[in-house]
């Protein structure tokens, strides 16, 4: 984009000299008009507010210096370069104090005023890339940071504390009623199971692109929020004709999503409509939840746009759910499991998934409250069993594996024991995993859960293996414990925020999975003796 410049100047000569002398395209310069005088110059700066001015001093009705100052009072903030017949003091003493760039006395030598104004022409170019480049790191932060508050609220953890809480704009301000679609691909962790991590990304930025320009065209303000894999939760703003707005959205959506996964017959898009307005640090999390539940315990030959009852707050739990989540899978199951696998008999473990999945039906709890980590045992198990009879392929054994840790949802975790289920094959000979497999997918369970409260049962249970045969697992293959690794990962990330951004050292602590700043500085201190802010400090110095 060129710059803009006005010329001016008393006398018409110098005016032309300057127009027709200088080689202004190839600078990238655009001359946007000529001024006899400060008056005629002050109306059009105000018309056109050009980048740069090159003003001579003496001038009838208004000089150079009474028309930079009245510019410089109504805030403009153009170069100025002030061409002068006259060697005095008082007027490069007043050039200084109204910021000119340059004082050039006449006559103009113009190869070094061309000189000087290419120069120029490039600090005012530099000056404006990064300031858009600043500018665009500010809304990419605090989009950001908007959006992990959002994700926060949607899976019931406490927000991120935020030190310069002002410079966050309010996308969607929290006293403002809101409700929300669900939309869900079905069938999409069954036809991904084996994909790489490249193509998971590719085609999640191809359908959230798809489903932000959907909702930009018909919705105002929709957030698109990728709360999981082959998921994404539509917050809208609950004001106005709200209802036919979202139900126009959902068919919408529809209509677009499955025809863009129309080549893929296994895979179909469904959207769960909700009809609560709620606030969004109140009841979101209910609601969403709500939702996930319709779309799990739903037949999939029903209606694709579902709209859940109106129900009141049956979403409430107090700590016994919890401790019933063992009931889901019990030992008959697990036991039936076996026999049906020794047996082979494939209807058998489909019934056992059948019934698992009516009890989450007639169940009046959210799907979010079951305990999935016995889902996830039962899966290990059935994997181990279907290896002992040999009845599956090598790749599908390590695919379901991987599979295995990325499920997030119970949905995910269902819908995988079902692929395995159908999956099984002939005879193969099949090798145990090896203990580095085993560790590896315990260190990238673990790198992914830093900022919670990880503890040992938790991840001996999501391997299938005792807490004790892990813990000596891991520390022959790593060298150090469980706690150590833990405390050596967060760390190396509190260093890398410490370094990288202007958080508050509490937000970094929280981040890291320190809940109480004193302590998070304390381990800091021990692991690299220097506080956190010293630390900070050090990295500034350094670059």
């Amino acid at each position: 984009m060129n710059l803009t410049a006005l010329l001016v100047d008393d006398e018409l000569p110098i005016l032309e000299n300057l127009s027709y002398i200088l080689p202004w395209e190839e600078m990238g310069i655009e001359i946007t008009g000529t001024a006899r005088s400060g008056l005629e110059a002050l109306g059009k700066v105000t018309e056109c507010h050009p980048d740069i001015i090159l003003c001579d001093i003496r001038m009838p009705s208004m000089d150079g210096l009474e028309l930079i100052r009245l510019l410089r009072e109504q805030g403009e903030t153009c170069e100025i370069i002030l061409l002068t017949g006259y060697q005095q003091f008082e007027y490069a003493r007043t050039a200084i104090q109204y910021n000119v760039h340059e004082y050039i006395c006449k006559p103009i030598d113009y190869l070094d005023l061309e000189h000087k104004l290419r120069e120029l022409a490039r600090q005012i170019q530099k000056r404006r890339l990064e300031n858009e480049s600043e500018r665009y790191r500010s809304l990419e932060m605090a989009s950001w940071i908007r959006h992990k508050q959002l994700m926060d609220l949607l899976r019931g953890e406490a927000q991120m504390k935020i030190s310069d809480p002002v410079s966050v704009p309010q996308f969607m301000p929290p006293s403002v009623g809101y409700t929300l679609l669900l939309v869900d691909v079905v069938g999409y962790f069954r036809h991904s199971i084996g994909w790489s991590e490249v193509q998971h990304v590719r085609w999640h930025e191809a359908i959230s692109s798809m489903l932000r320009e959907v909702t930009d065209r018909i919705s105002n303000g929709c957030q698109v929020l990728s709360t999981r894999k082959g998921e994404w939760c539509l917050l809208l703003d609950a004001s106005g004709e709200w209802k036919l707005q979202s139900e126009a959205l959902a068919h919408q959506l529809l209509f677009e999503l499955n025809a863009m996964l129309s080549l893929d017959s296994s895979v179909k898009a469904r959207v769960v409509q909700d009809h609560i307005p709620v606030k969004l640090e109140q009841q979101i999390l209910e609601r969403y939840q709500h939702c996930q539940k319709v779309l799990m315990t739903h037949s999939e030959s029903e209606d694709k746009v579902l709209n859940p009852e109106c129900t009141g707050s049956s979403l409430s739990y107090g700590h016994e759910v919890s401790k019933r989540g063992g009931t889901w899978i019990t030992r008959d199951d697990l036991e039936l499991i076996t026999r049906c696998i020794r047996q082979w008999n494939k209807q058998g473990l489909q019934d056992v998934m059948n019934a698992l999945k009516q009890r989450m039906g007639n169940a009046e709890q959210s799907i979010e409250k079951i305990d999935e980590t016995h889902v996830r045992y039962m899966l290990v198990h059935m994997l181990r069993e279907l290896r002992e009879v040999n009845v599956m392929a090598e790749k599908d054994e390590v695919n379901f594996w991987n599979a295995l840790q990325e499920a997030v949802s119970m949905r995910e975790l269902i819908e995988l024991a079902e692929v395995i289920i159908h999956a099984c094959q002939g005879k193969q000979t099949q090798p145990r995993p090896s203990i580095a497999e085993l560790i590896r997918s315990a260190c990238d369970y673990m790198n992914a859960r830093l900022q919670q409260d990880l503890g040992i049962d938790e991840v001996s249970d999501w391997l299938g293996i005792s807490p004790g045969y892990f813990c000596q697992l891991f520390k022959t293959h790593m060298g150090i414990t469980f706690v150590e690794y833990m405390t050596q990962r967060r760390m190396e990330n509190a260093a890398l925020l410490l370094s990288t951004t202007d958080w508050s050292i509490t937000a970094i602590g929280e981040a890291t999975g320190f809940k109480e700043r004193r302590y998070f500085s304390k381990v800091f201190h021990k692991h690299f003796h220097m506080k956190p802010s010293e630390y900070r400090q050090s990295k500034r110095l350094g670059s």
